[in-house]
């Protein structure tokens, strides 16, 4: 029944409407397993987050809460670059394996030398069964249900809410992070809903983009990653995700009347972020801003609530809204984007 489009054109669109209910599973999970994964982790010397693109970038937003919520530090590493930390890999070390499929061969060739040095495995996969299932010590599952699309929309905001958990947990406050998570639950289909026209009639204007630049601080930097990402793998615009601190360094040379700017604004970082909106805007830049206030400083404005610790949950939605609109504007099938794979089985 999951695998059926039902009153959707496409998986991709019918995926990231069934968020409000994938997020609240990926968190119903035995509290002797979180408090197993919670003790693995705050016993560990040395943790390791893993993953490929999209979980690679969840990855990337788990580090920030550790450090925030947990105090903890914890590395982040993309697979297929994980040999060159073996120096440093022991049977006290903890790694922690981030893939939809279970089945990605990077993930699963770092798991694999992990496994050679005794290190600890805990995967966070979609797939029970898998590959990545069977070699791991501990296995949590995202219960985000078949995902068909191509495009990972709701296996990310379930990667998301289950490393929100654990680093809740490690601060000995799980249901803190529960209720946090709930409450982005409740207010996923207003932020759907009362954005979806205004993302289609910005797809219409941005349609015929050359690039793309998204730009982010702290917890939402990583969001302006994965948004790069789902815009290049679905309406094959060229999209660029980074800190927004890093604009002056060289990419602000790029910037001119054709290059829109999406720029992930947070309570916390509106200062900063806005002083990099108000660059771009005077170079010219198409501006649009994701965030909970409006600035003169946006062109265009999609709200979304602020939440916090939350806020790469909700933050990303509406840029999978505008990704999938991007790629009906210029005709491409939002299912199936050309040359990319589900699941990657080759290195």
């Amino acid at each position: 029944e999951q695998a059926k489009l039902g009153v959707f054109d496409h998986f991709m669109i019918k995926e990231i409407n069934e968020q409000k209910f994938t997020i609240k599973r990926a968190i119903e999970h035995d509290p002797h397993l979180i408090n197993n994964i919670t003790e693995m982790i705050n016993n560990a010397f040395g943790v390791f987050l893993i993953g490929c693109g999209t979980s690679y970038y969840s990855c990337v937003s788990a580090s920030y809460l550790f450090s925030k919520v947990a105090k903890k530090h914890v590395n982040v590493i993309l697979a297929s670059e994980f040999r060159n930390y073996e120096n440093f890999l022991t049977p006290k070390t903890l790694v922690i394996a981030v893939s939809q499929s279970g089945e990605t061969a990077d993930v699963l060739d770092a798991i694999k030398f992990a496994k050679k040095h005794y290190c600890k495995i805990v995967s966070i996969v979609n797939v029970m069964g898998s590959t990545l299932t069977r070699i791991s010590d501990l296995v949590i599952l995202m219960n985000s249900g078949p995902e068909i699309c191509v495009l990972s929309t709701k296996s990310h905001t379930s990667q998301l809410a289950i490393l929100t958990l654990l680093a809740y947990s490690c601060a000995d406050r799980l249901n803190d992070g529960k209720l946090l998570i709930q409450k982005v639950c409740d207010n996923i289909d207003n932020i759907i809903h009362d954005n979806v026209e205004k993302l289609k009639h910005l797809a219409n204007r941005l349609k015929d983009s050359r690039s793309v630049f998204l730009i982010g601080r702290d917890l939402a930097y990583p969001s302006a990653l994965e948004g790069a990402l789902k815009i290049k793998e679905v309406s094959y615009i060229h999209a660029e995700g980074f800190a927004g601190g890093e604009l002056k360094h060289g990419t602000i040379a790029l910037i001119d009347e054709a290059v829109p700017v999406v720029i992930f604004c947070t309570d916390m970082t509106r200062d900063l972020i806005i002083s990099n909106a108000m660059e771009v805007k005077a170079r010219g830049a198409y501006t649009i801003g994701i965030g909970s206030r409006n600035n003169e400083a946006f062109n265009y404005f999609i709200q979304v609530p602020d939440f916090g610790d939350a806020n790469p949950i909700t933050m990303i939605i509406p840029v999978q809204i505008l990704a999938y609109y991007l790629a009906l504007q210029r005709g491409s099938d939002p299912d199936r984007p050309r040359n990319l794979a589900k699941s990657v089985t080759v290195k």
